[in-house]
């Protein structure tokens, strides 16, 4: 096993790169707002992700790299990431972009609780006052923001509030659904079968309830932004997080994702005028603060050498581990 207590630069430029990649996606989601449904733009976003994939997929299947059951043991995680990308095409309908990134952070307590569930060795948490104290400040610094951004009383905001915590219980699922099944998997192997049964679940929405005509009436630069915005946010990006996951660890790939927030409101203040007031501020940095110590409580549990989930896999790892890297 690798020791991430040493520098790794390859894993931490990667880790830095998704984190830019990521706190752009948002940003170019509210841009298509006016132009097309959220089905619409998940739908098309995923499909053109799953086809700059396909060819590479179909490659290391030519070369014998990619085990049939990989097919199988994708299937959980791809639904968990078809329901948690619907309601993450959907948040800046009703929310700006600042908002939802920090708002978002909620998902870590539902990848924790999950974990609990999947992971017996995380259950050790419930004893650190860092677990609970995390809890507190997450929670407390949630409702306060949308305390603080007022209006609660309007449907359409209770709907952004419900989408918003719909897609953090199903993006902290999804995290772990990954961890689980496709544990000990390449990522430029795992992603690619994930983003094309995700691809196809959104199309199928998409033609169900979404207006893909509405794409034959967008300018053509904004297909090429559309198109761009599935290569920075979906293609590369997951990769590139996998990829630091598995060289840096969860604790320290995670922790490095609080910055995600103060990059996005950054870029929606220049781009969409978004201003946080002081109370909102106030929260959002009592909210990344409950993160913060949630990520404290797992690095504290300490990484045991070979953690047994409940869904173990073990035809996965033997196969791939002759494909892995001296």
């Amino acid at each position: 096993m690798q020791n991430r207590r040493s520098f790794h630069p390859t894993a931490t430029l990667s880790l830095a790169i998704a984190i830019l990649l990521w706190a752009t996606i948002p940003l170019f989601l509210r841009s298509f707002i006016h132009e097309i449904d959220g089905w619409t733009a998940n739908g098309s976003r995923y499909g053109f992700a799953a086809m700059l994939w396909i060819i590479p997929l179909i490659v290391f299947m030519k070369r014998g790299m990619v085990d049939r059951k990989l097919f199988y043991y994708a299937i959980i995680p791809s639904i968990v990431n078809i329901i948690a990308q619907t309601f993450w095409a959907w948040t800046v309908y009703y929310l700006e972009p600042g908002m939802v990134m920090f708002l978002s952070r909620l998902s870590l307590v539902f990848t924790v609780l999950a974990s609990f569930a999947l992971f017996p060795d995380e259950r050790a948490l419930i004893r650190s006052p860092y677990f609970w104290m995390g809890i507190l400040f997450l929670v407390m610094g949630f409702i306060g923001m949308n305390i603080m951004r007022g209006n609660l009383s309007a449907d359409e905001s209770w709907m952004g509030l419900f989408i918003i915590i719909g897609n953090a219980i199903f993006l902290g699922l999804y995290g772990v659904s990954v961890r689980c099944w496709m544990r000990g998997v390449k990522p430029w192997i795992s992603f690619p079968i994930i983003c094309i049964y995700t691809a196809t679940g959104l199309i199928i929405l998409m033609i169900m309830f979404g207006d893909p005509s509405d794409l034959l009436d967008m300018q053509p630069h904004r297909i090429v932004v559309l198109i761009i915005s599935s290569i920075v946010g979906i293609a590369l990006a997951h990769v590139f997080i996998y990829y630091a996951i598995e060289h840096l660890g969860v604790s320290i790939s995670s922790g490095c994702q609080l910055v995600l927030p103060f990059m996005t409101t950054i870029g929606s203040y220049f781009i969409y005028g978004e201003i946080f007031s002081i109370g909102q501020w106030i929260c959002g940095i009592g909210l990344l603060f409950g993160a913060a110590l949630l990520l404290m409580a797992q690095r504290h549990l300490g990484e045991p050498a070979d953690p047994v989930p409940v869904c173990e896999v073990p035809e996965i790892e033997e196969f791939t581990s002759s494909f892995k890297k001296e």
